[in-house]
């Protein structure tokens, strides 16, 4: 799908010496940071909109506008873009990011905490951005074909974890599927990650941080 008003942005900055535009939008000597950042808006999905850098000049919405009116685009269209663009970032913001949870049964004897601390994201895997929009079916569909492919790059063994058993996947903060190691969808959880089998607090701590990090 041809994105018109990127593509009209695109085309109005290159019939523009970039020099004479930035200068236009009030940077009277324009440096290659100056520079880097008109590339990175044009280059960025979202215009730079998610990015919450200052500049001493602009927002990154105010360079955006700026942009926008030095090169002639319609500014009512700008602003709904911009509305939109704003709103799908804040709702990616605050939405549940689904993931898989790998289970091994894990119960800790005598590995040592940091080993296991820089080991634990070996247990989690993520999606692209966005997965969490796909309706639940299809994002089903993308995690049995993610079980699969986990088998058979690990060989059903996860290292310090030990024998991979099953997988959750947690497609709301506390409700997942379970699955079976070729994919099948062999039950339904509610409640938080199961206990890890883990007799200290402190791997704990360390999961939740690493998993609010990507939220």
């Amino acid at each position: 799908m041809i994105d018109n008003f990127k593509t009209d942005l695109v085309l109005r900055v290159a019939a523009m010496p970039r020099e004479e535009i930035l200068k236009a939008m009030g940077y009277q000597r324009p440096t290659s940071a100056n520079l880097e950042r008109l590339q990175s808006v044009l280059d960025d999905p979202d215009f730079g909109l998610n990015n919450s850098g200052f500049d001493f000049k602009y927002t990154s919405e105010g360079f955006l506008r700026a942009l926008c009116e030095v090169t002639g685009m319609d500014m009512a269209l700008a602003d709904q873009r911009i509305c939109r663009t704003k709103k799908h970032l804040e709702e990616e913001r605050e939405a549940f990011k689904p993931y898989i949870w790998v289970d091994t049964g894990f119960e800790r004897s005598s590995q040592p905490i940091f080993a296991l601390a820089i080991c634990e994201y070996q247990r989690y895997m993520d999606f692209p951005k966005g997965f969490w929009r796909l309706s639940i079916d299809r994002q089903l569909g993308g995690v049995q074909c993610r079980v699969r492919e986990h088998i058979c790059e690990t060989g059903g063994e996860l290292g310090i974890w030990g024998h991979i058993k099953q997988y959750w996947f947690y497609y709301k903060k506390n409700a997942a599927y379970l699955l079976a190691r070729n994919g099948e969808v062999i039950g339904k959880y509610e409640g938080p990650v199961p206990n890890q089998g883990i007799a200290t607090g402190e791997l704990s701590v360390i999961s939740l941080a690493a998993r609010e990090a990507q939220r």
